[in-house]
Formats: C-alpha cells, sequence, structure tokens
C-alpha cells in the first residue's frame, strides 16, 4: 500500500512522549525545535536519521516594546523553505507550534509596528483584525508548503486552561484543557490527535486519541497506547 503524506497535530502536556510518537513517521526527519528538547529524545531512534535544528528564543525581563521576533521567523523561514525545496526530507517536525506561533505574532507585530512608525504613528501593543490575518496567512503557508512538496507534517502543541468570561465581564478557568497555540491548528491538519502519559500498573503510558479527522470517521476519540505512525496509518487507511 503507497501511504500518502499527511499532516498531524499532536498536542499535550510537556513530557507526554509528543516527540517519541513524532519521531516515528519516515525519515529522515527535519526538527525545528524551539526549546531545546528534541536532541535527547532522538537518541532512542538511532537507526534513523533525524537532523535537529535548535531555535533559542530570547530570555525577555522588560515588557518595554523590542523587536525579537522578526530575525527568529526569518531564520526558520529561509531554512524550512531551503529544506523543503532540496527534498532530502519525508518528514518536517514543529516542536513546538505553541512557540512558532508566538513568534509569527510577534514578527507580524514588528512589522506593522515599524510600518506605522514609519508614517509618524504611536507602536501599538495588540494585533489589530488585519495583523491576525498576516499572522494566520504565515502560519497557514508553513503547513500548506509542507504537503504541497508531498512531505509529512507534524506539529507539537502544548495545552492550556480554557478560561471564560462569566457575567461580570470577569474571566474565571473552567478545568478544561485546550490547545495552546495557533487556533487553526487542527482545521489544517490532517489528523488531530491528543496525548497523555499516565500510570498503568509500574508502566508510564503514552496514550493517544485520535479526534475526528480527513481519513475515517469511526475513529473519532479512539485511543491506542504507545502507539506509533505505522498503527496510526493501519487504523485510518486500512493498511
Amino acid at each position: 500500500m503507497i501511504l500518502p503524506n499527511v499532516s498531524v497535530s499532536i498536542t499535550g502536556k510537556p513530557k507526554s512522549g509528543k516527540n517519541y510518537l513524532a519521531y516515528t513517521f519516515p525519515d529522515p526527519i527535519r526538527v525545528f525545535c524551539f526549546n531545546r528538547g528534541a536532541d535527547y529524545i532522538k537518541k532512542f531512534f538511532p537507526q534513523k536519521q533525524i537532523d535537529v535544528i535548535n531555535i533559542a528564543l530570547p530570555i525577555l525581563e522588560s515588557t518595554e516594546p523590542s523587536t525579537w521576533a522578526t530575525p527568529i521567523w526569518d531564520k526558520f523561514d529561509a531554512q524550512y523553505k531551503k529544506d523543503i525545496a532540496s527534498k532530502v526530507y519525508k518528514t518536517y517536525v514543529i516542536d513546538t507550534g505553541t512557540e512558532l506561533e508566538n513568534v509569527c505574532a510577534q514578527a507580524v507585530l514588528e512589522f506593522v509596528s515599524d510600518a506605522a512608525v514609519a508614517r509618524g504613528k504611536d507602536e501599538r501593543e495588540k494585533l489589530a483584525t488585519n495583523e491576525y490575518r498576516g499572522r494566520n496567512m504565515r502560519m497557514s503557508a508553513v503547513f500548506q508548503r509542507c504537503m504541497e512538496a508531498g512531505c509529512n507534517f507534524v506539529t507539537l502543541q502544548y495545552v492550556r486552561e480554557k478560561w471564560i468570561k462569566d457575567g461580570s465581564g470577569s474571566a474565571k478557568p473552567t478545568g478544561e484543557m485546550v490547545l495552546d497555540g495557533w487556533a487553526q491548528t487542527e482545521a489544517q491538519v490532517d489528523i488531530p490527535l491528543e496525548i497523555e502519559e499516565h500510570q498503568k500498573g509500574d508502566k508510564s503510558v503514552c496514550t493517544v486519541t485520535i479526534k475526528a479527522n480527513r481519513f475515517d470517521r469511526t475513529s473519532n476519540r479512539k485511543t491506542y497506547d504507545d502507539t506509533s505512525y505505522e498503527e496510526l496509518m493501519a487504523v485510518l487507511l486500512g493498511g
């Protein structure tokens, strides 16, 4: 069976097995890591070519406006396009999409703010509607560029607690954990997954939940322990 290239999101808490699952995808694998956590996990896959690029985020100690995201985004974007054009890698991993989205949003804000200052206007602290459009277009291009090149795309995300406003206008936590990062992530990918580490007896198990996806409606909310790319493709595509 010839497997199609797929785009996948893996969302879970830190240290829940996101990288490990991503590294079961076909190699060579290119990883863009924004948190210095990708190199250690690849040691568990000595038979695979997993090339990590670590892109360090700055330590920010001031809320004063500064231009820090633009050079980081430009570095990522240039290398990403170069790698895809090279046709070397079968799978690309974003570690994490949460951090990449933060960089993207800030880079767009810096661009718009610089343009505003050049026109004699004050810098702005929040993203306006047209700036969100710019952020969405950049993020969407990251997803689509890889898929159009015929490669697998895996984006990893953290989770955060969902807050909602009550009748007084104050925000309160709900206890529900949701994807932390680009809100359109799961709509953009073929297969959205959730992952959670827990104990089964004396063993630590990573349980993956398949959410509504483009391949198999009957698989929605089914769970698999310590799964892999091969098992997921067999479940979803009948391989």
